[in-house]
């Protein structure tokens, strides 16, 4: 009976040493550091501007090949490559200086002035080059109107007025500087009317906009503030 309890009391003190073993083993791997992959793809989760994959093609489409004539066209802001098909190239126009950012530089207070009049409050984890791209927008071009002889170019900082009259050589007339966002343009008789929806947009067109508003909390819905909407109407 003695030998029957020694043996019990060794294989319960074996199950217990081997008990402790896997439990001292299983908490020393929760608190080992995360697998480079799975830190990868955590930083992915937290940087919205990481490359995405391209997503698969639908059934029956190849996608551009070799043979397209947009492969291999010179890149450019103004001197880029171009091809056409349908239509003809007759001039090209740059916007006006009162519609271009002043600087290249993301650290410019030009630039990040222009963020904060289009509302980017938290730029911590936007790049420096992102961020060029997104004070930009503050002076992009948007719709066009027509009349008669008349062009009425849309900017989300303005309208410009173009005489096209002569297709071939579209010749600026004025701009007006309205900032606001979107400036999608409309004529009717003598009204143009141009609609705008960003924080600097203001009925009086000036070019201070308003104070950014607040910050708010992460995992927090702010419901007292809303988007500004504005018609804004001119005599043309």
């Amino acid at each position: 009976m003695n030998r029957m309890q020694s043996l019990a009391f060794r294989l319960a003190g074996v199950a217990f040493g081997a008990a402790m073993v896997c439990s001292s083993w299983v908490a020393l791997r929760a608190q080992a550091p995360a697998a480079p992959a799975a830190k990868a793809a955590a930083e992915e989760e937290d940087n919205p501007f990481t490359p995405k994959p391209a997503v698969p093609l639908p059934p029956g489409m190849t996608g551009s090949t070799m043979n397209d004539p947009r492969v291999g066209l010179k890149p450019g802001l103004y001197d880029a490559g171009e091809t056409a098909m349908g239509m003809e190239h007759l001039a090209f126009v740059k916007k006006p200086n009162a519609f271009q950012l002043s600087s290249t530089n993301p650290d410019d207070p030009a630039v990040q002035k222009s963020l904060d009049l289009i509302g980017v409050g938290n730029r911590d984890k936007i790049p420096k080059p992102m961020q060029l791209v997104i004070a930009q927008l503050a002076f992009a071009n948007s719709d066009f109107a027509f009349q008669g002889t008349h062009l009425f170019q849309g900017n989300f900082y303005g309208v410009s007025f173009y005489d096209i009259s002569n297709p071939a050589k579209v010749s600026l007339i004025t701009t007006l500087v309205c900032p606001g966002g979107q400036g999608d343009v409309s004529v009717y008789g003598n009204l143009l009317f141009m609609s705008v929806e960003m924080p600097n947009g203001r009925l009086d067109c000036g070019v201070q906009g308003f104070p950014p508003l607040p910050r708010r909390s992460r995992g927090m819905r702010r419901t007292t503030g809303f988007r500004r909407r504005a018609l804004i109407v001119f005599a043309v």
